[in-house]
């Protein structure tokens, strides 16, 4: 079954101000449920790198379809 991947970021000047991401993730990094939490901190590592006002508040990890990114 899919594996999926969302991280939630959050403003560091107004925490109050979230986005939920779901990177892709590459067919040939396929995720398990033991390697996604690792695969969780280096996508919000680069996504932190590229969004530097921001900050990772949340990786989540679940079986099913992948969830649509929408802001929180």
């Amino acid at each position: 079954m899919l594996v999926t991947l969302s991280m939630v970021f959050c403003l560091i000047a107004d925490p109050t101000q979230c986005r939920t991401v779901t990177p892709l993730i590459p067919d040939d990094q396929y995720l398990t449920m033991s390697n996604c939490p690792i695969a969780g901190q280096t996508e919000g590592a680069r996504w932190v790198g590229e969004h530097p006002n921001y900050r990772m508040t949340r990786v989540r990890c679940r079986m099913g379809n992948k969830p649509t990114e929408r802001s929180i």
